[in-house]
């Protein structure tokens, strides 16, 4: 485990950092080679790319300080906007790129779904590398566990979780079903029957195996709704599923309706 990859001077490169930073270059080169394949401008994944780290990372720190206001109480600017050891959400960073995303491609005048079937399969991607920089940098460790594969974190410096005991992996677990739900939604891309289909597979999946990692969670930067019962990551989820639910309703009923025209028609 190493939180910092190197120091020079007071300087330190946070391993954390550098794992997202290779995970969205990543992304983007992929995402614009598939928008490029179905003949979108080749310069607007790139544009996507930028504004998603900008929104994403604005959005996965304030929901970190909101849901740590205690913490940050009389914290200064510096230490609010220091993000290079951790202290992001995953959700607040999702929730700031669909608001980008939304103003970009309304400008654009584009299909939204077209779009964001293409970038799915990129967020679990991302997500690979999110996790594991988390494991390096110690945070969204799991709770006390005698299972044989339970991690034991070294006494080091800016590391988050606790040293001495064995802990669930459950930075690696979300790595696991990330890669996973990324194999899944690479290959649904190039089978799904209507545009959304995938989109709404990424945000139908991820908030169930999200939620389920949360019951073996042990941070206590995490933060509940209900406390000791619903964390703050099952409550999105939660609504994440509903708002699922009903796009697949809508979506499919559309899609039905279009088939039927279609057979009428011929």
């Amino acid at each position: 485990m190493h939180p910092v990859l190197f120091s020079i001077g007071d300087f330190d490169l946070h391993l954390y950092g550098v794992l997202i930073a290779l995970g969205t270059i990543l992304a983007v080169a992929i995402a614009s080679k598939w928008g490029k394949e179905e003949g979108f401008d080749k310069d607007l994944f790139t544009d996507l790319g930028f504004w998603s780290i900008v929104a994403g990372v604005a959005g996965a720190r304030l929901e970190y300080l909101r849901v740590n206001a205690a913490a940050f109480a009389h914290a200064d600017l510096m230490t609010m906007l220091n993000v290079r050891d951790g202290g992001l959400v995953f959700y607040g960073g999702f929730v700031g790129t669909l608001v980008a995303f939304a103003v970009i491609l309304g400008r654009k005048k584009l299909n939204p779904l077209k779009v964001l079937d293409i970038l799915a399969p990129m967020v679990p991607f991302g997500l690979v590398f999110g996790r594991m920089g988390c494991f390096f940098a110690g945070c969204c460790y799991g709770v006390e566990t005698d299972l044989p594969w339970g991690i034991e974190f070294p006494v080091v410096e800016h590391t988050r979780a606790p040293s001495g005991v064995h802990l669930h992996p459950t930075q690696l677990y979300a790595v696991a079903y990330s890669a996973a739900l990324f194999g899944f939604l690479y290959w649904l891309r190039k089978r799904k029957v209507f545009d959304g289909q995938v989109i709404l597979s990424f945000l139908t999946i991820y908030p169930v195996l999200r939620s389920l990692n949360e019951v073996i969670r042990g941070d206590l930067q995490r933060g509940y709704v209900i406390e000791g019962v619903l964390t703050n990551a099952q409550s999105i989820s939660l609504a994440i599923a509903v708002i699922a639910a009903i796009g697949w309703v809508v979506l499919l009923r559309k899609h039905r309706a279009r088939v039927a025209r279609t057979v009428k028609a011929s």
